[in-house]
C-alpha cells in the first residue's frame, strides 16, 4: 500500500483514533526518517509541515537519518525516541516511525534496542 502524508510518499499508515497513535512504515532509500517524522507529525496535527517548530531544536535531523540508515539484520532493532510538538515519537531502524500525543512533557529523549509498544 503506497500513501501520503503531507506530499511525501510513505509505504503505509495506520491510525489508531482511540488513542491518537499513527503508524508510518517508509522507505529509508527513498525518504530520509527525519522527513518521514516531519510530514506524519503535520498531518497528525493538521496542519503544514513549515509551520512545525524545527526538527533541530529538538534531535539532529542528520544523526537520526545516519542512525536509521544503519541497519543489520543481525543487529536486531534499534530505535530512537523523542518528544517534539507534544507527541512522543519513535522511529525505529527498520522503516518505522509511531507518533502519540505524549502525556508525559517530562519524557527525555532515548534510544534502545527494542520497542513493541504500539
Amino acid at each position: 500500500m503506497n500513501a501520503t502524508v503531507s506530499g511525501v510518499g510513505v509505504e503505509a499508515v495506520e491510525y489508531a483514533p482511540e488513542s491518537g497513535a499513527v503508524r508510518t512504515q517508509f522507505d529509508q532509500e527513498k525518504t530520509p526518517a527525519s522527513m518521514a517524522v516531519i510530514a506524519t507529525l503535520a498531518d497528525v496535527m493538521d496542519t503544514d509541515p513549515v509551520d512545525l517548530i524545527p526538527l533541530h531544536s529538538t534531535v539532529d535531523p542528520e544523526e537520526l537519518d545516519s542512525f536509521v540508515r544503519v541497519r543489520n539484520g543481525a543487529n536486531g532493532d534499534t530505535y530512537s525516541a523523542f518528544t517534539h510538538e507534544s507527541h512522543a515519537i519513535t522511529v525505529h531502524s527498520y522503516g518505522v516511525l509511531a507518533i502519540t500525543p505524549d502525556t508525559n512533557s517530562q519524557r527525555k529523549n532515548t534510544a534502545g534496542a527494542r520497542e513493541d509498544d504500539f
